[in-house]
């Protein structure tokens, strides 16, 4: 099975710096906030909370390598792991202590973000959408922006 190269698109890791750092700070929030909750007198009320913070640093950690790698999945992730932080970050500002408290806004903070570099991706021909735009797939257009493009080809 060959691989098609032309399927990735290169780009410049400084432009994309804001939301890396972000998504990597989510995920070492959520796992800290994990451990703070384990310890708390109540965890065995705060499963859901637990989860939560689980999934949230798991897709964070992924999302974060996706982009570093400049995957052309990254902005289809980005879009799953803003959905995965905004809840995660509804459910933690539920709960009073400081620690989920600054979770929360943490998360919401990577929510907005990775939803912003998801929103990046150009819409698909025909107007329907039944899926994300990649590159290298026949009739589809890059999900990569024009300036993305233009600073490809240089």
């Amino acid at each position: 099975m060959s691989e098609n190269l032309s399927s990735y698109a290169y780009y410049p890791i400084a432009s994309h710096e804001g939301v890396l750092k972000t998504v990597q700070n989510c995920e070492a929030v959520c796992e800290n906030t994990f451990t703070a909750v384990l310890c708390m007198h109540d965890c065995r009320m705060r499963v859901m909370q637990l989860q939560l913070l689980r999934d949230c640093a798991d897709i964070c950690t992924l999302t974060a390598k996706y982009i570093a790698r400049c995957s052309m999945y990254a902005r289809p992730l980005a879009g799953l792991c803003a959905q995965i932080c905004q809840d995660c970050g509804t459910h933690c500002l539920q709960h009073p202590d400081q620690q989920s408290q600054f979770c929360g806004q943490v998360c919401l903070k990577c929510a907005q973000e990775c939803a912003a570099f998801a929103g990046m991706a150009m819409p698909c021909p025909g107007g329907v959408q039944t899926g994300p735009c990649m590159p290298g797939m026949p009739g589809m257009p890059g999900m990569f922006s024009q300036a993305e493009k233009k600073e490809e080809k240089e």
